[in-house]
C-alpha cells in the first residue's frame, strides 16, 4: 500500500440537541451555531495544514453533512467525491431518542442509562413503532434496506455490525490505493470503528470518548492496521519541526 495513505476523521460540530443535552441519535437535527463555527474551524485547520482529500465518507444525518460541507469549502475542494450512507449514522438510541439525558436518568436510574450509553452489548428499550416511523421518514437515503427491516434500537455492537461494510467496501479500499480520506462521523459510529481497528475490549470500549469537531490524522500499514493516530494540531507541529529539519 502507499505510504501516503491517510484516513482523517472527527466527529461532527455540536447539534442543537447536543447543546440541549439530548439523546439524538438517527433524529435529524442540525448544528448548533457553536458547531456552524467549529466546523469552520476546523476547515480552516485542514486547510492551513495542506491536506487535500481524495474522497470523503459521511452519514445522512445534516449534523454531519453540513460539517463536512463547510470543511469542504474552506478546502476549496467543492467537487470532492462523497459518499453519504446511512451504515455511517449514529447508534439508535431507541426510546431514549429525544429525551433529555438527566430526565432519561430519572426514569430509568443512572446507572441503567450508563450501562446503555457507554456498554458495548446491550441496547435500550425499542423505540415505539409509531415514533420510528416519523423518525425514518424525516430521513433520506435510496441505499437504505427496507425501513420495517431496520432496528428500532441499537448497541454498540449492532452499530459497529453496520458500520463495518461501509469500512470494508468503500473505505478500505479507498486507503489501499494510496488515497487520503476525509470522514466526518458520529460519536457512536466512530467508536464502533475504533473499536474494530484498534481491537479494543468490549469493556475498555466503554472508557472511549469523541469529542465534537477534533480531527484525528490516522496512518495505515499494508494489512490496514493502524500506525499512528494524531490530534490534528500536534500532526502540525511534527510536521512543521520534520520539515524544518530538512536540509
Amino acid at each position: 500500500m502507499p505510504d501516503h495513505a491517510t484516513l482523517v476523521v472527527l466527529r461532527h460540530g455540536q447539534s442543537v440537541w447536543n447543546h440541549a443535552n439530548r439523546f439524538t441519535g438517527w433524529t435529524d437535527v442540525g448544528l448548533s451555531e457553536a458547531g456552524v463555527e467549529q466546523a469552520r474551524r476546523v476547515g480552516e485547520q485542514l486547510r492551513d495544514a495542506g491536506f487535500n482529500f481524495d474522497q470523503a465518507v459521511t452519514s445522512t444525518l445534516q449534523r454531519a453533512a453540513v460539517t463536512l460541507q463547510h470543511l469542504v469549502h474552506a478546502l476549496g475542494e467543492p467537487d470532492l467525491r462523497t459518499t453519504h450512507s446511512w451504515r455511517l449514522n449514529d447508534r439508535h438510541y431507541g426510546a431514549l431518542t429525544g429525551m433529555e439525558k438527566a430526565a432519561a436518568a430519572a426514569v430509568f436510574g443512572v446507572a441503567r442509562v450508563r450501562e446503555w450509553r457507554r456498554g458495548f452489548n446491550i441496547a435500550p428499550p425499542p423505540l415505539d413503532p409509531p415514533a420510528q416511523r416519523e423518525l425514518l421518514d424525516a430521513l433520506h437515503d435510496a441505499s437504505m434496506p427496507d425501513l420495517d427491516t431496520l432496528p428500532r434500537t441499537e448497541s454498540l455492537r449492532d452499530t459497529l455490525v453496520r458500520v463495518l461494510p461501509l469500512w470494508e467496501e468503500c473505505v478500505a479500499p479507498a486507503l489501499q490505493n494510496g488515497e487520503s480520506v476525509l470522514m466526518v462521523a458520529h460519536g457512536n459510529s466512530l467508536r464502533a470503528l475504533f473499536k474494530h481497528l484498534d481491537d479494543i475490549d468490549d469493556v475498555a470500549i466503554a472508557s472511549i470518548e469523541v469529542a465534537h469537531a477534533q480531527p484525528l490524522v490516522l496512518t495505515f500499514d499494508a494489512m490496514l492496521r493502524v500506525t499512528s493516530r494524531t490530534p490534528l494540531d500536534k500532526w502540525r507541529t511534527i510536521r512543521a519541526k520534520n520539515a524544518g529539519n530538512v536540509r
